[in-house]
């Protein structure tokens, strides 16, 4: 359990379609409907259990799932992540300067993401910080999104991630993201955050979202260095959205029936 501190349509002549041109334009319509929709989405996080709190009006739930779909766009995962959401302050916050705070839920053992089916995310909407700042202060779509990452596994309690920190704790091993920090990539003394305080500023990475304080107004996004760890940790993470070459050539194909079928069309006009 790990948290967040504060630091009109145009006119023209038109063609009856033949039998066969009606079954091409349906297959090229299908061929740029199988482009332009999103693939399906195996990860779905469902948000419960805020329904009597106040603090989650509309605003903020339109916030929350904003953070979510970042995660639920590249994670391919087939799993559904119900998140318990509360502004519980009788429950144990690890420090007075806490922002939110966020864990896992394991159907058994610890060993394996498989095992993670759900979480809870704590809010210290009444916290009283040391900087004089107020919950407000801070940016909640930045929060949600580090709190997930916990309810994902980086976290200090979750072997996958664990059995990846070396030389006593104070770095992260996973190949990902040694591949794209160039070399072992700092962990904080809480051995769940990025260590912000030993960040090598030549790796050219934006500054994470697992990094261990937020400034008030501050505003951070899922980087590739947060996705790398999470597959390192065995999630499934997906590299892009952008279509595979050989249905960038079916769309190309397509093309061409459609174009040739609008010449023909022109020489016997």
């Amino acid at each position: 359990m790990y948290a967040y501190r504060v630091d009109a349509p145009s006119q023209g002549h038109h063609f009856p379609l033949t039998p066969l041109d009606a079954k091409m334009k349906k297959t090229f319509l299908a061929l740029v409907c199988a482009i332009g929709a999103s693939p399906a989405l195996a990860l779905t996080i469902n948000f419960t259990g805020y329904e009597n709190d106040p603090f989650f009006g509309t605003e903020q739930l339109k916030i929350l799932n904003q953070a979510a779909s970042q995660y639920e766009n590249r994670i391919m995962d087939d799993v559904v992540l119900n998140v318990t959401l509360t502004t519980d302050l009788t429950r144990p916050i690890t420090s007075p300067d806490a922002l939110a705070q966020g864990s896992a839920y394991l159907s058994g053992g610890n060993s394996s993401v498989a095992n993670i089916v759900g979480g809870l995310i704590n809010f210290n909407v009444g916290g009283s910080f040391s900087t004089g700042a107020s919950f407000s202060d801070f940016d909640l779509y930045t929060l949600t999104l580090h709190e997930l990452g916990h309810v994902f596994g980086i976290s200090g309690g979750f072997a996958p991630w664990t059995n990846q920190l070396t030389n006593g704790g104070t770095y992260f091993s996973g190949k990902n993201a040694v591949d794209l920090y160039g070399g072992l990539v700092p962990i904080s003394s809480d051995g769940a955050h990025w260590d912000d305080t030993r960040w090598n500023l030549g790796s050219g990475i934006l500054e994470p979202v697992m990094f261990p304080r937020l400034a008030p107004g501050q505003v951070r996004e899922l980087t590739e260095l947060d996705f790398a760890a999470l597959a390192d940790i065995g999630w499934k993470v997906s590299a892009s959205n952008i279509p595979e070459p050989e249905t960038w050539a079916m769309l190309l194909v397509g093309l061409g029936i459609v174009g040739n079928i609008a010449a023909k069309r022109r020489r016997q006009a």
